[in-house]
């Protein structure tokens, strides 16, 4: 979960490089904020996700589990290109940091769940900004 994570973090990273690419061209920064959205999303899914692993539901006699070994697709085998980067060698459920209480899981849950507002506080002043724009030159 640690690897997938890491990759939505480098999405929003590629996302913004993207939009800073050209800002004033719409089709960069439309890209720019669709990749932004998409990776905030699915990396808060993802920390959901681990943190159920490290805190599973009592109630539940088998919980979920993880992966033992990250799969990314045959045309971007990022844990074979990058092995330092994206292979994978623990297990999920194991807590091996934490900060004021909180494990990174818990920590990335909150950090995607801000940039995920925080997209959607820019997502829609671009589309206001567009029908005022639309609406002026009609």
């Amino acid at each position: 979960m640690c690897i997938y994570e890491r990759v939505a973090m480098f999405g929003i990273a590629a996302a913004a490089l993207v939009g800073l690419l050209a800002p004033e061209h719409s089709v960069f920064r439309w890209l720019g904020l669709i990749g932004w959205g998409i990776s905030a999303g699915w990396g808060a899914k993802l920390a959901h996700q681990h943190v159920e692993y490290q805190f599973p539901d009592p109630t539940v006699l088998f919980g979920p589990t993880c992966e033992l070994f990250v799969t990314f697709p045959s045309w971007a085998p990022l844990n074979i290109w990058f092995p330092n980067v994206f292979e994978s060698y623990g297990d999920c459920a194991h807590i091996v940091w934490q900060f004021l209480g909180y494990s990174m899981p818990q920590w990335l849950l909150g950090i995607f769940i801000a940039l995920f507002v925080a997209f959607v506080i820019v997502f829609v002043s671009q589309l206001v900004g567009l029908f005022k724009k639309q609406h002026i030159s009609s």
